[in-house]
């Protein structure tokens, strides 16, 4: 059994499409996602539909990890700063792609409120969308899991080897735990899974960048990715 592993989408649903393809899930595979789903690109009406097939399809191998962006749409009140900072890392594309299909972005809402989670964890290997700070990972505040900078920016985590997003990097790469630069991973590669630190496949998709997958099997790991300009499979 595979664990496939999909950074952040960011309404991407064309590279989200693609990657799909060229990974090709089997029903015997677990499906993670990393989350924020939507802003930035255009077609997050799209990518919600494709998510929420694919949790159907899945089932109890489908997860889905809440990112910061999800947490902005779930918030029940936010402040007038959080509020100017959804709309600056792309609020807007989100409300435009939902009123094209004649519906509001808040009615994802319930959905994505039933069906994500804060962390996920087995057989040796965990994910979060944004950072560890200690040991178990559930023992983390929400805050950290979902909007923390540390896991990458200070790199400094020696825990148990977690797959995080969050932060849009030129292409995938680990860092050790020891305060240095981290390790950029080339695609197509098969390498040995790290037992420490973290790896982080946000790859900018809605900045211009590409969408990543890690697929993880007999304690190796290769990585996929596809830019976020790609036609849709079929197009």
């Amino acid at each position: 059994m595979r664990t496939i592993l999909i950074g952040d989408v960011h309404g991407c649903d064309a590279a989200l499409q693609t990657l799909l393809d060229r990974v090709r899930p089997a029903r015997s595979d677990r499906l993670v996602m990393l989350g924020d789903l939507f802003d930035r690109g255009t077609t997050s009406w799209e990518v919600f539909g494709t998510v929420r097939e694919l949790a159907e399809e899945w089932g109890e191998r489908f997860v889905l990890l809440r990112g910061n962006h999800e947490d902005y749409l779930l918030a029940e009140k936010l402040t007038f700063s959080q509020r100017a900072l959804w709309n600056r890392v792309g609020r807007k594309a989100t409300v435009r792609s939902f009123r094209e299909h004649r519906e509001r972005m808040e009615d994802s809402a319930p959905w994505i409120r039933e069906h994500s989670v804060l962390w996920w964890k087995d057989d040796g290997l965990q994910a979060v969308h944004a950072a560890v700070r200690t040991e178990p990972v559930e023992k983390n505040d929400p805050h950290t899991l979902m909007h923390d900078h540390g896991a990458v920016l200070e790199n400094t985590y020696k825990g148990p080897l977690t797959v995080v997003g969050h932060i849009a990097l030129s292409v995938p790469t680990w860092f050790a735990g020891d305060r240095k630069a981290g390790v950029k991973l080339q695609a197509g590669e098969q390498r040995p899974l790290p037992e420490r630190g973290v790896i982080c496949i946000d790859t900018g998709c809605g900045k211009g960048g590409m969408l990543t997958a890690m697929i993880v099997e007999d304690g190796a790991y290769r990585l996929e990715s596809v830019p976020e300009w790609v036609k849709r499979p079929g197009t």
